[in-house]
C-alpha cells in the first residue's frame, strides 16, 4: 500500500507495504518547548514512513489507520520508548507485533549505570587486580569516560588505549564495559 502524506506543502508517497518492524519515537520541534511531533520508521530500511502532529493516541492512530488493517496485521515488531506510552496503542491496533524497547533509550540507560559506576570506583577504587594501586586506578579513570561510552569502532587511538587502561586496573567496569 502506498501511504501519501502531505509534509510541508509537499505531498510523499510512502509505500509501506512491506513495512514489518515498526518503529514509534517522539521528538521535540524546538529545544525546551513541548512541541513534539511523533516519528514513525522502517526499522529495517532506517526510513521515515510516516509523521504524526503529536503524541497523542489518537494523532498516531490516523497516521497508522490510513496504512490499512493488512499492513497493520502484518507488523512483526514495534519498537517503542520505555515509557511504555504507546504500549496500550500498539497491542490495540497490532496486536501479533511483539513490543520491544528503543536501543537508544535502553543504551542511554546502560551508559549511565556505566559512568555512575566509573565515579564510584575513580573516587573510590575497590577490587583492584593484585599489585593494583588506588593511585594508578584513580589515574586510569581520569578523562575515561568517553572511551568508556562510545562505541568501540568509533574510539580514536588515544581513546582505545584509555580503554584499555582503565580494564586493566578496574575489572568490574571491564565486565560493565564488555556486557555493553
Amino acid at each position: 500500500m502506498v501511504n501519501g502524506g502531505v509534509y510541508g506543502r509537499k505531498k510523499v508517497e510512502i509505500d509501506v507495504s512491506g513495512l514489518r518492524r515498526l518503529g514509534i519515537d517522539e521528538i521535540a520541534l524546538r529545544k525546551g518547548h513541548k512541541d513534539f511531533v511523533v516519528v514513525l520508521s522502517d526499522l529495517d530500511t532506517h526510513t521515515l514512513i510516516g509523521l504524526a502532529p503529536a503524541r497523542t493516541h489518537a494523532a498516531i492512530q490516523t497516521v497508522l489507520f490510513e496504512w490499512g488493517a493488512e499492513v497493520l496485521g502484518c507488523i512483526e515488531e514495534v519498537s517503542i520508548d520505555l515509557s511504555g506510552n504507546y504500549r496500550g496503542l500498539v497491542r490495540r491496533l497490532m496486536p501479533q507485533a511483539k513490543i520491544v524497547a528503543d536501543r537508544f533509550h535502553v543504551m542511554k540507560l546502560v551508559n549511565e549505570e556505566l559512568n555512575q559506576a566509573r565515579n564510584v570506583f575513580r573516587r573510590q577504587p575497590d577490587d583492584l587486580p593484585e599489585g593494583g594501586s588506588p593511585e594508578a586506578a584513580k589515574e586510569a579513570l581520569k578523562n575515561s569516560k568517553y572511551a568508556l561510552l562510545k562505541p568501540e569502532e568509533k574510539l580514536t587511538d588515544t581513546q582505545i588505549e584509555k580503554l584499555a587502561d582503565v580494564k586493566a586496573v578496574a575489572p568490574k567496569l571491564a565486565l560493565m564495559h564488555q556486557t555493553k
